[in-house]
């Protein structure tokens, strides 16, 4: 596991994550996603399910759309707030997805894409929240960011020198995420109680993207369209994704399961 620092502190941060970005190109981007087909095989069309941490809501009007009952909920209020003026109707909630207002078993599915990496004490509420939450039998599906090679060879080294200049220069420096290995995410969930049934990766579809590449060095992003990178950071993509997708994979997914006798 490997802790991650920025120079944004967390309001910084989440204005940075948001702010810039337009609600239709989150949902658009949902489709060229990898993870779509764990939703497809996975999602219950019968039961509610839930986002926690929706942020701009793009998968919850996605998979609303496609028939799933879905809500979200999420902490930044402001994010909530913009999601109620674009669609008043959509089910989504400002909250904490620590301390949930559903019932105990009373949901069928629980969706967390790269929300509990960003809890400095650990991701054990969070996870312990959705397993009390979840009726027995009911699906996990979690992604957290990959601690893959490119970034343990390139991106963080690069990272901690920056960082090292800027603390020279009396700069301050904030948490901003743990990043995990295959094993570290599979005992992650056990631990909490759940059964893992299938493990992954998350990116785009699309070889010649990479959101590893993409968040890692903005000079490399296109400014054309949302999360698409430029020539040269294609190229890089595809040649890396070529000789195995392990390499820049964003994030690692998991699909668990509450066990049906608790």
């Amino acid at each position: 596991m490997k802790k991650i620092y920025t120079i944004r502190d967390i309001t910084q941060q989440q204005a940075h994550m948001w702010n810039v970005r337009q609600i239709e190109d989150e949902v658009m981007a949902c489709e060229e996603r990898g993870i779509k087909h764990c939703f497809s095989r996975y999602l219950p069309k019968d039961k509610a399910i839930l986002e926690a941490g929706c942020g701009l809501g793009a998968w919850v009007i996605f998979l609303s759309e496609k028939g799933y009952h879905i809500a979200g909920i999420d902490h930044d209020r402001q994010v909530i707030e913009r999601l109620k003026r674009w669609k008043p109707a959509l089910n989504v909630e400002h909250g904490d997805i620590g301390n949930l207002r559903d019932n105990d078993n009373s949901l069928g599915a629980y969706i967390s894409l790269g929300v509990v990496e960003h809890f400095e004490e650990g991701p054990d509420r969070p996870l312990q929240e959705a397993y009390r939450v979840l009726e027995p039998g009911g699906t996990l599906i979690l992604t957290v960011p990959y601690n893959n090679i490119f970034r343990k060879c390139i991106a963080h080294p690069l990272r901690s020198i920056y960082l090292l200049f800027h603390r020279i220069r009396k700069g301050k420096i904030s948490f901003a995420e743990y990043r995990y290995s295959v094993t570290e995410v599979k005992e992650m969930v056990e631990k909490e109680g759940f059964q893992a049934m299938e493990m992954g990766l998350d990116d785009f579809i699309d070889k010649s993207r990479s959101l590893t590449i993409w968040s890692e060095f903005p000079f490399l992003q296109s400014r054309k369209y949302s999360y698409t990178l430029n020539t040269t950071g294609k190229i890089l993509a595809s040649i890396m994704n070529f000789i195995s997708r392990r390499i820049a994979a964003s994030g690692i997914c998991i699909i668990a399961r509450k066990p049906l006798t608790v």
